[in-house]
């Protein structure tokens, strides 16, 4: 006897990214010294997400920018922050600018805050 169509699980909302997204991150990653993980199958406020990617300094726990995929767009968030959308990973990376100054915080360095 086939499942009522209430009981089927709806698609995750964050989706899994290609590799060569993935790619493209790390490398972006290691030229900013900063630490990549991709978490899977996360759920966070009862949304669904097979992967996540969190970037952290190296030897730190806390995150600093969490990355993750829609059908239609690519999303940046900092901790606190409001997530932004972008269409494709690489308008995604380059939103985030180095800010030129001798010591930059390094949400400026990312292109986020003032």
């Amino acid at each position: 006897m086939p499942a009522p169509v209430s009981s089927l699980s709806r698609p995750p909302y964050g989706l899994a990214f290609s590799i060569d997204e993935l790619l493209m991150v790390r490398d972006w990653a290691e030229a900013r010294t900063l630490h990549m993980i991709v978490a899977l199958d996360q759920v966070l406020e009862n949304a669904e997400f097979e992967e996540m990617i969190i970037l952290a300094p190296p030897g730190r726990r806390k995150r600093i920018l969490t990355v993750w995929r829609t059908l239609g767009s690519v999303f940046l968030q900092t901790p606190g922050g409001r997530p932004r959308a972008f269409a494709t990973m690489p308008e995604a990376l380059a939103s985030l600018h180095p800010v030129r100054s001798p010591r930059p915080s390094i949400l400026r360095f990312l292109g986020f805050g003032s």
